[in-house]
């Protein structure tokens, strides 16, 4: 091979690899942008709890995985699955729809790489259809696999309002 070829041979490969490892790039950041999927799947969880009730709970239990679920709930004992009956997170459900809450997520702090992601904050709980009483929680969700399915759900009910805790603190 002469060197003029072997010159052309070298650009034209590292051509490609530059162009492939920019084209990969970009679209690597594209598909692994957390952010955007995590508030899809939180949107579909406010969703789906909106459409279930204590009757049917199926929408809200089908975000979780059904295998390997894990639910420590807002207001109840846990950790639940979808193992045990009727201790699971359909049963959790159930009772829990009978106070028709309607949730708002409160500016998530999102992470993770493609395929795994997880999301953590506040969120509140209006009873009675959105005309009752609020309950304020934190919550951490991971969500696993192209579908999203809720791997691990942590709630818990905050420990003190922010006027307590403004008052705990005034002499």
């Amino acid at each position: 091979m002469n060197m003029s070829r072997l010159v052309s041979a070298a650009l034209a490969l590292l051509a490609v690899a530059v162009w492939s490892a920019e084209g990969w790039s970009k679209t690597a950041r594209h598909a692994c942008d957390v952010n955007d999927w995590v508030s899809g799947r939180l949107d579909n969880w406010k969703n789906q709890l909106a459409h279930s009730t204590p009757e049917d709970p199926t929408p809200i239990v089908g975000t979780y995985d059904h295998s390997h679920a894990v639910l420590l709930p807002t207001c109840a004992n846990g950790p639940l699955t979808n193992q045990s009956e009727p201790e699971n997170i359909a049963g959790y459900f159930k009772s829990f729809l009978r106070d028709r809450p309607v949730v708002t997520f409160d500016k998530p702090i999102v992470g993770g790489v493609c395929g795994n992601a997880f999301a953590s904050g506040l969120y509140s709980f209006k009873l009675n259809g959105g005309s009752g009483a609020t309950l304020r929680a934190r919550y951490t969700y991971a969500f696993q696999g192209r579908r999203g399915l809720i791997m691990q759900h942590h709630s818990s009910l905050e420990p003190r309002t922010p006027d307590q805790q403004c008052a705990a603190h005034q002499d």
